[in-house]
């Protein structure tokens, strides 16, 4: 009998040993193979697309061309476009202002296009004034910032696709409360105060809770009310000493960047339960094909590079007081601005 007990506990563990080799040649096969990796990143994406607040446009039902595939010479002045699909991703970010109006009907005081360059493993993060005066379709000329309070999502994407010569894949709209969410629940957001900002911040009401306002000079770590109030701040210069509008969105792009960082190096396991919150929080057109696409992308090609910049850039535009009647606009070089845009996103100034 003791005999026989041996040889079932010996059984047991070689069982054991075999079921402990096969999950770890699994999960090889998951993290090491391009195959695996599409299987774990297609299974994360249909976790995270369950939670999502999708609203579908032209560009998730399809009825719309992917953003890598373009004519050559559509525009003038604009470099060829790649015409390889599955090497850019273009997606708009978006903050809507809708303090006094319904969801839906805000001010997009955010713009910015993150696109996803595989080839150069990177994101490339653009700010798109919100003071840029641009023609839009059906409408007077306006600001870049009243386009999507007019005419939606649809509209947003035409006035972009005819001036910057971009054409987005998708968008990720969020409001300011939602804003707040996020950063609190990525554990907010390192950035550096100036005394300046500091004060500006401690005395006024763009930290909207009055118990938060008591940010300090130097680096800290500001929670999700801090982090939205750092980001609208305009009159007084940031650490750069960049001030007013292009002061903003500098900042914004400081936090995007400082979030990445401490992302950059989390595995897939820690940040996709954080995006199925997170995209909860958020409006998007992003349809799950999509959606797995650009996880696969960055988990594939292990996209750790981040660079900014902002359109117009500087020394191609003109501030004037008014415009048609629309006061304090910027009003650009559109061809030097693409051709500038285009060589960014794409690397094209790059050996």
């Amino acid at each position: 009998m003791a005999k026989n007990r041996g040889k079932g506990k010996s059984s047991a563990v070689y069982i054991t040993v075999a079921v402990l080799i096969v999950l770890t040649a699994a999960l090889v096969v998951l993290v090491c193979t391009s195959e695996g990796r599409r299987f774990t990143t297609d299974a994360a994406a249909a976790y995270i697309h369950d939670n999502i607040n999708y609203i579908p446009s032209s560009r998730s039902d399809g009825s719309d061309q992917a953003s890598s595939v373009w004519s050559e010479g559509t525009l003038t002045g604009v470099p060829d476009m790649p015409s390889k699909e599955g090497e850019y991703y273009h997606i708009l970010l978006l903050g809507e202002e809708a303090m006094y109006t319904m969801p839906g009907k805000g001010r997009t005081d955010l713009i910015m296009l993150a696109t996803i360059n595989v080839p150069a493993a990177s994101v490339q993060l653009v700010s798109l004034l919100r003071d840029t005066y641009v023609p839009i379709p059906g409408y007077k000329d306006n600001k870049l910032n009243s386009v999507y309070a007019k005419g939606g999502i649809e509209l947003l994407y035409q006035v972009i696709e005819e001036n910057y010569g971009i054409r987005p894949d998708g968008y990720v709209l969020v409001g300011f409360e939602g804003f707040e969410k996020i950063i609190d629940r990525l554990g907010g957001v390192t950035v550096e105060l100036t005394k300046e900002e500091a004060e500006y911040l401690n005395t006024t009401k763009y930290i909207s809770k009055p118990e938060y306002r008591c940010v300090v000079p130097g680096k800290q770590k500001l929670n999700g009310s801090q982090t939205l109030g750092y980001c609208r701040v305009r009159k007084v210069p940031n650490i750069n000493g960049t001030r007013y509008d292009y002061g903003r969105t500098e900042r914004q792009r400081m936090v995007l960047e400082s979030l990445f960082d401490c992302y950059v190096d989390a595995g897939i396991h820690q940040w996709v339960p954080i995006l199925r919150e997170v995209m909860g929080l958020v409006q998007t057109d992003i349809s799950q094909d999509l959606l797995e696409d650009i996880l696969f992308a960055v988990y594939d090609n292990k996209i750790t590079s981040f660079r900014t910049m902002q359109i117009p850039a500087a020394g191609t535009f003109e501030s004037v007081d008014n415009k048609n009647g629309v006061t304090a606009v910027l009003v650009p070089d559109w061809e030097e601005n693409r051709r500038l845009l285009q060589e960014f996103i794409f690397d094209k100034n790059k050996n």
